[in-house]
């Protein structure tokens, strides 16, 4: 009869804090032959910080797009297209697309769309500082037009 009585507090436990003392105890299922699980990690692996010349060419990419629109980032893409780690090619693809999604806004809408570039110089200067750090940046609401 109990482990009806826990099964039927398992199933209406609203959260896990309620589910946690039903479980207690309970053994975990293992297939036969199986490693032990390792203990959690000791250290976790440091992210690759790009060396100061892909940081520089990255923020150079963002902040010629904001000056002029999609032809600065493109010439970026294809100067880091032999880069060590990546790292300016990448966030000279994304600036690229940001601006690329810009002037198909501003095309498709036919001008109205151009009130948006004040808030890109905005994004372009952020991502200009995210860049020159090390960090990685994403453009919000861009489509991805060049990989």
């Amino acid at each position: 009869m109990a482990a009806v009585d826990q099964a039927g507090q398992a199933l209406t436990a609203p959260t896990h804090a309620d589910l946690a003392p039903v479980l207690a105890g309970l053994p975990v299922p293992r297939p036969a032959g199986a490693v032990p699980l390792a203990p959690a990690a000791a250290a976790p692996v440091p992210a690759i910080v790009p060396p100061p010349e892909e940081r520089t060419a990255a923020a150079a990419a963002h902040l010629l797009g904001a000056v002029t629109s999609f032809v600065g980032p493109l010439i970026m893409v294809v100067a880091a297209r032999n880069s060590p780690t990546g790292f300016a090619r990448e966030q000279a693809i994304e600036a690229l697309n940001f601006q690329l999604s810009l002037l198909l806004i501003t095309l498709v809408t036919l001008g109205i769309g151009g009130v948006v570039y004040a808030v890109a110089w905005i994004f372009s200067i952020v991502a200009a500082v995210s860049a020159g750090s090390g960090q990685r940046y994403r453009y919000p609401l861009t489509w991805r037009l060049v990989r």
